[in-house]
C-alpha cells in the first residue's frame, strides 16, 4: 500500500470518482446561505443549481466522496455565519451517501464556525481545509489576506479537527516555474510547520498548463517532503500520461 493518496475535484457529478482517488470532491457550493452550487448571493437560487442535500453522492467503491463548501466566487462573506449554517452544513453531510465536507476558503469565511462544524460532523466524516498558498501566504508580514489565511491553518490545525490540509499553488492555470519555485515549496514548509504533521499536508494542481518540468517539481516536493500526496482540480482534464506518471511515482496501483 503507498504511503501516498491522490484526489481530486470537479463540478459535475455525472464525473465518476477515478477508481484510483481516496478522496473526490463535488462543488463548488458556492452560494453559501442557501447551500447550493451557482451563483452566490442569488435568493433562492435558479433551478438548474445543485445541493448535497439535494443530490445523492456518486458511488464509489474506492475513494470516500465529499462535497464543498465554497470555491472561487462563493459568497456571502464570514460564512457559515451563525449556527444554523453550520446545523446545515452538518446535516448535509449526514444524508445522501455524503463522506464529509471540504471547506474551500476563498470567501473569508468564519474560522470558528469551520473548526465548529468540522467538529460536530462527528466520527467516520472526512474533513479537509483548502486554500490558496502563493504569494499572500508565504508573506503574511506583508499582507493582511496572507496573515489571515495562516491564521486560519494555526488555529484549525490546533483544534485538531481536519484530516488534510490542501495547499492550492496554481490560479487559472498553474503558475509559471520561477513562480512555482519562489512560492511552492515555502508554501508547503509553512503548512507542515503550522499543522505539525506532513501527512496532513496535500499539494494540489491543476491540469490546465501542467507539463512534465512542473508537475516532477510537484511530485518531488510531495515525496521528497513526505506528504499526504496530491489533489488535482478538474480531474477529468488530466491526461493519462499525466495520471500515470502521477500514480507510478506515488506507488499507487
Amino acid at each position: 500500500m503507498s504511503d501516498y493518496i491522490i484526489g481530486g475535484w470537479t463540478q459535475d457529478l455525472k464525473n465518476p470518482p477515478n477508481p484510483l482517488f481516496s478522496y473526490t470532491m463535488y462543488g463548488m457550493i458556492t452560494n453559501l446561505a442557501w447551500l447550493t452550487s451557482g451563483p452566490p448571493t442569488s435568493e433562492p437560487p435558479p433551478s438548474w443549481c445543485w445541493s448535497p442535500k439535494e443530490q445523492h453522492a456518486p458511488s464509489s467503491k474506492n475513494s470516500k466522496v465529499l462535497w464543498t463548501y465554497g470555491g472561487g466566487g462563493a459568497g456571502h462573506k464570514n460564512m457559515p455565519a451563525t449556527s444554523k449554517d453550520v446545523s446545515q452544513i452538518i446535516s448535509a453531510a449526514n444524508i445522501n451517501g455524503w463522506q464529509g465536507v471540504d471547506f474551500d476558503d476563498e470567501s473569508q469565511m468564519n474560522v470558528n464556525n469551520i473548526i465548529n462544524a468540522m467538529q460536530d460532523l462527528g466520527q467516520g466524516k472526512s474533513t479537509s481545509y483548502t486554500f490558496l498558498a502563493g504569494w499572500d501566504y508565504n508573506n503574511p508580514d506583508q499582507s493582511s489576506e496572507g496573515k489571515t489565511i495562516n491564521d486560519n491553518v494555526a488555529a484549525i490545525a490546533k483544534a485538531n479537527v481536519c484530516d488534510r490540509f490542501n495547499l492550492m499553488c496554481y490560479g487559472a492555470a498553474m503558475w509559471d516555474m520561477p513562480t512555482i519555485k519562489a512560492n511552492v515549496p515555502a508554501a508547503v514548509d509553512r503548512t507542515i510547520k503550522l499543522v505539525g504533521d506532513c501527512k496532513k499536508v496535500v499539494l494540489a494542481l491543476t491540469p490546465a498548463g501542467l507539463n512534465n518540468e512542473n508537475l516532477d517539481f510537484f511530485l518531488e516536493q510531495v515525496t521528497s517532503k513526505h506528504l499526504g500526496g496530491l489533489f488535482i482540480w478538474n480531474y477529468t482534464e488530466l491526461s493519462n500520461a499525466d495520471l500515470n506518471k502521477i500514480t507510478s511515482t506515488l506507488g499507487i496501483k
